[in-house]
């Protein structure tokens, strides 16, 4: 959790900041703060790219006595990149990161690690190539301090009025680079900036001098509440986000029909473009195109409004719901898996040809179960919940759209449409979002231990569903059945 305020403005205190060595190896010292900032950013990101480079990837390549071919782990900085030194030997190696503060120049390393292991698993579930290195013309100025109270007291933040605090980061000169005249080597920067809460207890201060925004990295705060006593079930579909056992219907907002007009239009406007650059001068000219370029960031504006609202939405509703019921029951879904492409069905009577999978229908229920944000609902309700003390439990979705709330029969028949429920045993009608939320809390409070997914797996391999005439159905694992193609 972080808690993100506006940068107002940076003011210097203190002896001159040396910033390296110019093209005549003259030193170069500065009491600009906006110089400053420049030159902590660059510096942090020095130090990233030095411990990135140390990342081994694999590659394929050819010997060159054998010419035999094999995979092999290569640095991403290259076969001649040395073993990884410590940050007392980069001030050696790189003079003008001498000054930098120790809790500025030490956070890079943690930070590249996470980063590193979180970009490896984007890229397993979601494809893309390997991370690489950050550039200063495409990567925002970006530098972490770690919070430091003792001696030089970094990132330390003090309350100066109601709405406007300051972050001081400081730093020393050493002996052989300060400026000629000075005595002092201490110095000080003060970042100005306005909040709108009190900053809670934090870690480090994330800094973008490009936005101009500074995050504190903070543990979130617990939620208070009283105990009510409720009980909830929750249905995630297409059509209304959320279903609670109630009868409430909860939407998360969606585009307005302006936005999908000009994204549309955007998109033809972009293909049209493409186009013609290709034309022009090749596949790489399109990169090229300011017209290009400024219909990209028209675009991204509208998809960042637009996932701002749902952002919104989720964070208020989850909270919502922690705080008004004791227990929360969902269902355990795969989404990874429900999302997957239909694999294709080749045509035995034509080589290369294909049959019809239902691609087209698999993609638009895709578009709307990744658009209702089902994964971020539960992840959001599972960690608020254990800072209210609450309980979320995850239950078995097998056939919970196909069975009745009242009498237990569970048939394919009970469904009429994608909304309605009609029992074809004992003719109890019911919305099927709100039928499939009141069999989901009948499972939670029937069942105990199943507050994570292993308990979840464990329970849905033992239950079973017994119809009213004493059939039984052994349910198949994390799958929604019953439910049409959108």
């Amino acid at each position: 959790m972080s808690q993100k305020v506006r940068i107002i403005k940076v003011r210097h205190a203190g002896a001159s900041v040396y910033l390296g060595d110019d093209s005549c190896r003259n030193h170069c010292w500065t009491r600009n703060p906006e110089r400053i900032m420049d030159w902590l950013c660059d510096g942090w990101r020095t130090r990233f790219n030095q411990h990135r480079e140390h990342r081994t990837i694999r590659r394929y390549m050819e010997d060159v006595e054998s010419r035999e071919r094999m995979w092999v782990d290569v640095p991403l900085g290259g076969a001649t990149v040395g073993e990884p030194f410590k940050d007392s030997e980069a001030r050696i190696r790189c003079s003008w990161l001498a000054c930098i503060p120790s809790a500025v120049l030490a956070s890079p390393m943690r930070v590249e690690n996470s980063e590193w292991y979180a970009a490896l698993k984007r890229k397993k579930i979601n494809g893309g190539r390997v991370p690489g290195f950050k550039s200063r013309k495409r990567a925002p100025q970006y530098f972490v301090c770690w919070r430091n109270q003792n001696k030089t007291g970094n990132a330390v933040y003090h309350q100066v009025s109601r709405k406007r605090g300051v972050v001081v980061i400081t730093g020393s000169v050493k002996k052989e680079f300060r400026k000629p005249g000075e005595t002092g080597c201490r110095w000080m920067l003060s970042i100005h900036v306005r909040v709108s809460q009190p900053v809670r207890d934090y870690t480090s201060v994330a800094v973008n001098w490009t936005e101009r925004t500074l995050a504190f990295t903070n543990e979130p705060s617990p939620i208070r509440r009283n105990a009510t006593g409720k009980q909830t079930g929750i249905d995630r579909g297409c059509v209304h986000t959320l279903a609670l056992s109630n009868g409430t219907m909860l939407d998360m907002p969606q585009p307005s029909e302006r936005e999908r007009r000009e994204y549309l239009r955007l998109q033809r406007k972009l293909a049209r473009q493409d186009m013609a650059n290709s034309r022009r001068g090749g596949k790489t000219a399109k990169f090229q195109s300011k017209r290009r370029k400024l219909t990209l960031k028209r675009m991204s504006s509208i998809r960042r409004r637009v996932n701002n609202r749902k952002d919104d939405w989720v964070a208020k509703i989850t909270t919502r719901l922690v705080e008004d019921y004791d227990l929360i029951a969902l269902e355990a879904l795969n989404t990874r898996q429900m999302t997957r492409k239909p694999k294709p069905k080749q045509d035995p009577d034509h080589k290369g040809r294909y049959l019809r999978n239902g691609s087209a229908s698999k993609a638009g229920l895709n578009r709307s179960i990744l658009g209702n944000r089902w994964t971020d609902i539960q992840d959001k309700l599972e960690y608020k919940t254990r800072l209210a003390g609450t309980r979320l439990i995850l239950v078995n979705p097998a056939y919970t759209s196909q069975t009745c709330n009242r009498c237990g029969h569970v048939a394919k028949e009970n469904r009429e449409s994608q909304a309605v429920f009609h029992c074809v045993n004992c003719g109890n009608k019911d919305n099927v979002d709100i039928n499939a939320a009141k069999n989901i809390l009948g499972r939670a409070i029937h069942t105990t231990g199943m507050d994570d997914a292993e308990g979840v797996e464990g329970h849905a391999s033992r239950e079973t569903c017994v119809s009213r005439e004493g059939s039984v159905e052994t349910p198949t694992p994390a799958t929604r059945t019953g439910r049409p193609l959108q």
